[in-house]
């Protein structure tokens, strides 16, 4: 389907015709699931309400990538129904309504958009990447080269990287005035950064590669609203050579994102801004979102099960998905939650094809 700047479409609410879909397609308020006190200390008593969002005609599978600070606006996409196109589909869905946004190049996606539907990502043109921002209804290329853009905050500042040469990347900022981009300092020892989101008091967190340690492992990192970086804090017991670790998300206080490190299982990882300090979690998965809230409650999927869930201090609450959890080979996926932990956004799993491939929807659960 040919993409036109801003064209809307009337979407259909009903998803793919199998039971799973149809579950999904109709809005369904699940109880939180329980478990011994000793297996997971999931809470009793909470119910959420899942609800599918809308699918463009001629697509039968979509996915978050990412929602406002009070999810007023999704973004998300399409994927092609033809197993030999790798295309994507952008969209943001706010107020009823979806948008496409006509990203040029291959892979195209929005990685982070604000309440204002300011939504910035990428694409490969020509083999190179490309950063975008969506503004007022317009695409515009972001100046400075190739790069990605990662994040954007309430006030339009935008956070990724660019190209240094073929190999190596700056995190850098586009700052909402329209001075950037401006490169963000990283350590003597360090190379190839890359910024992934920026909180609306000018936070940014991020990563970079290490030279001290030879290993290409990337190692957390966080710059105020001034420019200033540091080293994130490690969990007890993790050494910083032996680390692998992105953030991904930052609110307030606290960040969340995922490492992996000798002895760790459950990568999801959070830390505490003010105080300095870092856990682990009992959610996520290698490479995969856990994204934060407010107050430090954090969203993913349960380690080692095919389930969406949140957890709040050391309990976690499941969310309702489409498949049973025993029929469900891969897993649902929480990839985005509001400010204040009300709304969250991600994708379940509804079925299978012929080859065995998942089809995944893009929902979104309110809990109480």
């Amino acid at each position: 389907m040919p993409i036109t700047a801003q064209r809307r479409f009337k979407a259909r609410k009903a998803l793919i015709a199998t039971a799973g879909a149809a579950a999904v397609a109709a809005t369904a308020v699940v109880a939180a699931q329980t478990a011994s006190a000793g297996e997971h200390g999931r809470e009793a008593g909470q119910t959420c309400e899942m609800e599918a969002l809308p699918i463009p005609e001629g697509f039968v599978s979509t996915k978050v990538s990412g929602m406002s600070d009070d999810g007023s606006v999704i973004a998300y996409y399409a994927e092609s129904p033809d197993p030999d196109d790798y295309g994507a589909l952008p969209l943001l869905y706010s107020g009823g309504e979806v948008t496409e946004v006509p990203i040029p190049g291959d892979d195209p996606q929005l990685a982070d958009v604000n309440s204002a539907g300011t939504g910035v990502g990428f694409s490969m043109v020509d083999g190179r990447f490309v950063p975008y921002v969506w503004r007022d209804g317009e695409l515009a290329e972001l100046p400075g080269g190739e790069g990605q853009a990662h994040g954007v905050n309430e006030h339009g500042d935008i956070v990724g990287f660019l190209r240094v040469d073929t190999v190596y990347s700056d995190p850098v900022i586009w700052p909402a005035g329209g001075s950037g981009p401006v490169a963000l300092p990283m350590p003597e020892h360090a190379e190839n950064g890359v910024a992934t989101a920026v909180d609306d008091d000018g936070t940014v967190v991020g990563h970079y590669s290490d030279l001290a340690d030879h290993s290409g492992s990337r190692k957390p990192y966080m710059w105020d609203a001034d420019g200033e970086g540091a080293d994130l804090p490690l969990p007890e017991g993790v050494e910083p050579a032996d680390v692998d670790s992105v953030p991904l998300d930052v609110q307030g206080d606290w960040a969340s994102g995922f490492l992996s490190a000798p002895g760790v299982e459950a990568p999801g990882v959070r830390w505490n801004l003010s105080e300095g300090t870092a856990e682990m979690t009992e959610l996520g998965w290698y490479e995969e979102t856990v994204a934060v809230s407010a107050d430090g409650t954090v969203a993913g999927h349960v380690y080692g099960l095919p389930t969406a869930a949140y957890q709040s201090g050391s309990v976690v609450t499941e969310l309702p998905g489409a498949l049973d959890p025993a029929e469900n080979l891969n897993y649902d996926n929480a990839e985005a939650i509001s400010a204040d932990g009300s709304l969250i956004a991600g994708n379940v799993v509804v079925g299978y094809d012929e080859f065995g491939m998942e089809t995944q929807n893009a929902v979104v659960w309110a809990c109480a």
